[in-house]
């Protein structure tokens, strides 16, 4: 098909119009849609210049990239973590929670779940059911696990910290933990889980394969590398 048909039709299943101020969503070329046929479809976390890309048609990236790509891109990002059945709902459905709610009425970002359990058995099924190869935590107050928020990748902020306290939340799971965030949530007594930005976006990129798939062209992911490699720092030696 068409990519302009292709893009008419995801745009009605994840609008353009739910994205985050300022998120650059959709195409951004090179080429016209009118005139290129897409039937192989890569989606990628990112694009990273260097990076060998098998032959497709079109790249669907969920983050902007920070570098121009050499083939027709488009990019479902904001919007597809806030639109229902999306990215969040998708980090949901591969943790087993029932939703209850979205953490951010303004913006959809973010879904609250419920939930019976401890920290421990929580961050067991984390490591079970998300690709994930390390784990942070910051412990907060000691409590049954009742109520959790979880947002794939970028919730680990203050912003999101302080939100999940004023809402009451016991957990709350998602990437990109930082120092000052780790502070906040130890002094608002709020359990935070750092299951990394990757590992928390890769089951909302499975169900974005999914959809392009229904919509009638062939999807598949290309794996994104971590760029970087983490390394275990003992006695001044580093053991990869």
């Amino acid at each position: 098909m068409l990519a302009s048909e292709l893009f008419q039709t995801i745009e009605q299943e994840v609008p353009l119009e739910l994205a985050l101020e300022d998120d650059p969503v959709g195409f951004i070329g090179p080429g016209h849609p009118e005139k290129i046929e897409v039937e192989n479809v890569s989606v990628l976390l990112d694009f990273i210049p260097g990076k060998e890309i098998p032959e497709t048609d079109l790249l669907v990236c969920h983050h902007p990239p920070l570098f121009p790509p050499p083939l027709p891109t488009y990019i479902i990002h904001s919007n597809w973590d806030i639109v229902q059945g999306g990215a969040n709902d998708a980090l949901a459905e591969s943790l087993q929670l029932d939703v209850e709610g979205m953490l951010e009425a303004e913006t959809g970002i973010g879904r609250i779940c419920s939930i019976d359990s401890t920290l421990g058995d929580f961050l067991e099924m984390v490591s079970n059911s998300l690709d994930v190869d390390h784990i942070r935590v910051v412990k907060g107050k000691q409590c049954e696990l009742k109520k959790i928020a979880i947002i794939s990748g970028f919730g680990l902020n203050p912003h999101y910290i302080k939100l999940s306290s004023e809402n009451r939340i016991d957990l709350l799971l998602s990437g990109d933990l930082t120092h000052p965030g780790s502070v906040l949530a130890q002094k608002l007594g709020i359990n935070v889980v750092d299951a990394t930005h990757q590992a928390t976006e890769f089951p909302g990129l499975m169900k974005l394969v999914r959809l392009l798939n229904e919509l009638g062209v062939n999807a598949h992911i290309e794996q994104t590398i971590k760029p970087w490699e983490t390394y275990s720092c003992r006695w001044n030696t580093l053991v990869k």
